[in-house]
């Protein structure tokens, strides 16, 4: 199964020296309906960031080193995530976690406890998970605001990284974001493990398109889980590192 995963991958493009890569993602799953949707949302988020419209947005990391950083968004609970974290322990990897502050409750508190205490960023995915393009700009700094004091109740660190559920940012959005102190963290690679119900899809997703500076983008379901470790094995294999999103992109998670 390796051979296989690393075949793929020696006959995947990789492509060194971009500022912003295009928002990767693909399989054969995919329908044509979710296929084009994809394309276009992509291509009209990364854009406004080649063009200097959106500012403190980040998509990739450095292009020239084989470094890499796993994001995992809609966390915490009390299953999922812990199986994640059991993956992330055994391989010595660390990853970036977008949580919701309204989940961040008495039932699944210790996820968020572990997460932080074994090295991981625990950062901010809004509060109850709306789409920050509908939302006037006090209701969206509000959205961060809480679920970050949330966090810094929890850990003791109030972070200064958040991604907006869906993706969804407008001009608007960023200049909220930005003017409240946060700074907005996309993806380059999507793992499809939100709309892929197959492991070895997604695996499959994630190692044939890697490239170097890589925010790959996965989520605390079980499809996540369970390609997790496959992903993990080949990419180490293939002589990548795991690391965070501030180590990747040389900026502070924390105030």
């Amino acid at each position: 199964m390796k051979l296989f995963y690393m075949l793929i991958f020696i006959f995947s493009t990789t492509l060194l020296g971009d500022t912003v890569y295009d928002i990767r993602g693909t399989s054969p799953l995919l329908d044509a309906n979710m296929t084009q949707f994809l394309e276009q949302w992509r291509t009209d988020t990364v854009a406004p960031i080649q063009h200097g419209e959106y500012t403190n947005v980040f998509v990739n990391g450095e292009s020239t080193k084989k470094i890499i950083a796993l994001t995992f968004d809609d966390a915490p609970d009390e299953n999922n995530t812990h199986l994640l974290l059991d993956i992330l322990d055994k391989h010595g990897v660390k990853a970036s976690f977008f949580m919701i502050g309204a989940t961040m409750n008495d039932e699944n508190i210790t996820s968020v406890k572990r997460a932080f205490n074994e090295g991981h960023l625990v950062l901010n995915h809004t509060f109850n998970h709306p789409r920050l393009t509908n939302l006037e700009n006090n209701t969206t700094i509000l959205q961060l605001e809480r679920t970050a004091s949330r966090i810094e109740e929890i850990t003791g660190k109030y972070p200064l990284l958040m991604r907006p559920p869906y993706g969804s940012i407008n001009t608007q959005v960023v200049n909220a974001v930005n003017g409240s102190g946060y700074t907005t963290i996309l993806w380059s690679l999507d793992s499809l493990d939100w709309t892929l119900k197959d492991p070895y899809a997604v695996a499959n997703n994630v190692i044939g398109n890697i490239r170097n500076g890589d925010i790959i983008l996965m989520h605390r379901n079980r499809t996540s889980v369970a390609s997790l470790e496959m992903i993990i094995e080949t990419l180490h294999s293939i002589g990548y590192t795991f690391t965070t999103l501030d180590k990747l992109l040389g900026i502070k998670a924390y105030r």
